[in-house]
């Protein structure tokens, strides 16, 4: 008996007060018997004592505590389902991400959002990274260790892609190639960037996207001001400058990205307008989604065995019944 449970363990204390509940029963009915001896004519039945009753109730009232506890002996399989959703995060790592118009910077700042929201991912929610400057890569591969996505996040740099620019249609036509296609209802591309699209292919992959039926969300990092992009050179901070020896300033462009989600009917939000821009798309757009099942299988659970003491409870609470009013009542 040693796999012996209770699912409801943390009920035991109120087993503690069985003698006070056995003591008000035997005090009631003692004085409803008394009651009746100097009032009214005594019974020519067989009526149980206070004592009697009182033990029976009470015993009733344990069986029913025990049973609410839900003991449990033996293992049984038990069928499990995971329902979730497939998130693909597309990540500018482009040196345009490296302006400070966002503290620290914006790629700081895009890593940051992305860790907010793991936390409210739901158990059968999977996560994955495509990481893009002038080409795109899979970092991650979609996962439900959202632990180990996290720390992962920690190596993310501008070196991560060694060619330089900012593709994103590369970028998205990654995300739809790990994407799987037969469930697209279930998957959702988080693009987020400073939107500029060098390449100027950028709607196009995403209307192919949206014919595959994957909705894009992108998220605008920066300012249409602009700010200038600092980098090391040999140890010293300067400014990136263009072929010419101009210094470069970086725009975020919220038309293209709010145009390139709205081909797939996503949404496009500003990150320097809102606080938790990620968990704000999780929480209106992505939580209503449906969600597909996977992973469907078993687990070992210990069996229920409440039946063992719900039936001595009834058999008991039929003859307390029965028997109240005396033998005949």
């Amino acid at each position: 008996m040693s796999d012996f449970e209770f699912s409801r363990l943390w009920l035991w204390p109120t087993l503690l007060l069985l003698p006070v509940v056995w003591a008000l029963l035997w005090a009631l009915f003692d004085r409803s018997r008394r009651a009746m001896r100097r009032y009214g004519a005594a019974s020519e039945d067989p009526v149980a004592t206070p004592l009697g009753r009182s033990l029976r109730i009470t015993l009733l009232v344990g069986l029913g505590l025990l049973c609410w506890m839900d003991p449990r002996w033996g293992d049984e399989p038990v069928a499990i389902e995971r329902r979730g959703l497939d998130l693909v995060f597309c990540l500018d790592t482009s040196r345009s991400m490296l302006a400070s118009d966002m503290q620290p910077t914006r790629l700081a700042r895009a890593l940051q959002d992305i860790r907010g929201v793991l936390p409210e991912l739901e158990r059968g929610d999977r996560a994955g990274l495509v990481v893009f400057a002038g080409t795109a890569r899979l970092r991650i591969p979609l996962t439900h260790d959202l632990d180990s996505f996290s720390a992962l996040l920690d190596e993310i740099d501008t070196d991560t892609v060694a060619v330089g620019g900012t593709d994103l249609a590369a970028a998205l036509r990654k995300c739809a190639a790990i994407a799987d296609t037969e469930n697209a209802a279930t998957t959702a591309v988080l693009l987020l960037t400073d939107g500029e699209d060098l390449a100027g292919a950028g709607q196009q992959a995403a209307t192919e996207l949206h014919d595959d039926g994957i909705v894009v969300y992108s998220v605008g990092y920066g300012s249409a001001m602009g700010s200038k992009i600092t980098i090391d050179v040999d140890g010293r901070q300067e400014f990136l400058r263009d072929r010419d020896g101009n210094e470069v300033v970086s725009r975020m462009d919220p038309e293209s990205l709010r145009a390139l989600a709205a081909v797939t009917g996503g949404d496009f939000v500003r990150a320097e307008v809102t606080a938790l821009p990620i968990n704000e798309i999780h929480q209106k757009r992505l939580v209503p989604m449906q969600k597909r099942s996977y992973d469907a299988g078993e687990e070992t659970g210990k069996q229920a065995r409440y039946q063992w003491v719900l039936l001595p409870l009834l058999l008991l609470l039929l003859f307390e019944i029965a028997t109240a009013g005396g033998r005949h009542r």
